[in-house]
C-alpha cells in the first residue's frame, strides 16, 4: 500500500504545469476572464483588473492601476513572460508620443493560482518575448529621432538579469553641429562586461 502510495505521488510532483492548472493548458479551455473596471467614469485609464474564474466568481482584484487603453480587450494574456508555461498578465500602463509603450506585468503563480507583479519586467520599456536567445525578454525605447535603445534580459536561476544593451545617440560639437551618430553597444558574460563603441554618420550600424 505505502509503496503504491509513493508512486503515485512521484507521479503527481513531476507533471507540467499546463496537466495540473487548465490557465497552463494551451489545449484546456481559458480558466479566468479579465475586466477593466475604472474608478471614475470621467477617466477610464485609472482602475483595478478583476478576475474571474470559469464559473463568474470574482477571485483576485488587482487594485491602483494605469491602462492607457481604457478597456477590458487590450487586458494582454497572450506572453509567458518567465517562460514557465503559463500565460502572464500585461497591462497598457503608458503610451509616449514616439510610440513607445510602457507595461505593468503580473505573473502568473501556479501554487497560489494568483497573479503577482514583476517589478523588474514593469521597469523594462517596449518588453517584448526574446526566444531568439534563450529565455529572454527583450526592450526597445525610441529617445529622439534617430535616438535609440534596446536592451535584452534572461532568466538566469528564476532571476531576471540584464544580457546585452544597445544605446545609440547623437554627438554635437560645442556649437552644437552634428559630429556622428554615437553606437554602443554592451554585452554581459559571466559577470564579465564588455562594450564596443562606433561613431559613423548614419544612424544604421553593421557591428
Amino acid at each position: 500500500m505505502w509503496k503504491t502510495l509513493s508512486i503515485a505521488v512521484l507521479c503527481c510532483s513531476s507533471l507540467p504545469a499546463w496537466a495540473a492548472d487548465p490557465w497552463c493548458s494551451q489545449r484546456g479551455k481559458p480558466a479566468y476572464r479579465f475586466e477593466w473596471v475604472p474608478e471614475k467614469e470621467a477617466d477610464r485609464t485609472r482602475g483595478s483588473v478583476h478576475i474571474s474564474d470559469a464559473s463568474g466568481k470574482t477571485v483576485q482584484v488587482l487594485a491602483n492601476l494605469g491602462n492607457e487603453r481604457a478597456n477590458s480587450e487590450s487586458l494582454d494574456t497572450s506572453r509567458d513572460f518567465n517562460y514557465d508555461g503559463c500565460p502572464d498578465l500585461a497591462v497598457t500602463s503608458d503610451v509616449g508620443d514616439t510610440g513607445n509603450e510602457s507595461l505593468t506585468v503580473f505573473l502568473y503563480k501556479p501554487k497560489g493560482r494568483q497573479f503577482e507583479l514583476s517589478k523588474a519586467l514593469s521597469e523594462i520599456g517596449g518588453l517584448d518575448i526574446d526566444n531568439q536567445h534563450g529565455k529572454c525578454v527583450s526592450g526597445a525605447w525610441n529617445v529622439g529621432e534617430a535616438e535609440y535603445y534596446s536592451s535584452r534580459h534572461c532568466w538566469r536561476q528564476g532571476k531576471l538579469v540584464i544580457d546585452h544593451e544597445y544605446d545609440r545617440t547623437t554627438r554635437v560639437n560645442e556649437d552644437g553641429e552634428f559630429v556622428c551618430m554615437l553606437h554602443v553597444e554592451t554585452t554581459y558574460r559571466n559577470g564579465k562586461k564588455r562594450t564596443q563603441t562606433k561613431c559613423t554618420q548614419e544612424p544604421s550600424v553593421l557591428w
